[in-house]
C-alpha cells in the first residue's frame, strides 16, 4: 500500500492529472482507493432541529439542503464523466464551497476519477448525509 501526499496549495487539475499518471499501475493490477469526503465540512456539522449532534444522532441520515445537493450535482458530474468540472469545484457554486470549506478531503476523489477509462463502469454506495453536512457517499470505478 502507497499512501499519496496531498499537496494543499495545487490545484484540483494537478491532482486530477497526477491519478491518470497512476492510471499505469491500475493497468498492471494495483488496486487503488482514494479515501476522502466529497462533503466535508464538520464546522457546519449538526442534527436535526439544528441540534448539536451526539453519539446517538451522528449516524442518523440527515443532511442540509446544500449538502444534499452538491451530493446529487457531484454523483451526476461522476457519472457523466465531467471532470473538468468537478476538478474546478469551485464554480459549481455556493453549495460545493460549503462542502469543501479545504480540500483534503475532496482531491482523493479526483485522483481515482483520473484514473478511470472511458469503458469503466461507475457504481455510487454507501449515499447518505450524516450530522447534516458529511456526505459518507462513495463511489467505485471499474
Amino acid at each position: 500500500m502507497l499512501q499519496l501526499s496531498i499537496n494543499y496549495h495545487m490545484p484540483g487539475k494537478y491532482h486530477y492529472q497526477l491519478g491518470q499518471q497512476l492510471k499505469a499501475l491500475r493497468k498492471r493490477g494495483v488496486l487503488l482507493i482514494g479515501s476522502g469526503n466529497m462533503v466535508h465540512n464538520l464546522s457546519m456539522a449538526g442534527a436535526p432541529g439544528g441540534k448539536r449532534p451526539t453519539m446517538e444522532t451522528a449516524d442518523e441520515p440527515y443532511g442540509y439542503g446544500w449538502a444534499i445537493e452538491i451530493n446529487e450535482t457531484f454523483k451526476k458530474l461522476i457519472r457523466e464523466k465531467e471532470h473538468k468540472k468537478l476538478t474546478a469545484y469551485q464554480q459549481l457554486g455556493e453549495a460545493a464551497k460549503l462542502a469543501i470549506p479545504t480540500p483534503d478531503h475532496y482531491y482523493p476523489l479526483l485522483y481515482v476519477l483520473g484514473m478511470q477509462e472511458n469503458n469503466d463502469q461507475v457504481e455510487i454506495f454507501n449515499d447518505v448525509c450524516l450530522a447534516g453536512s458529511l456526505s459518507m457517499t462513495s463511489v467505485k470505478i471499474g
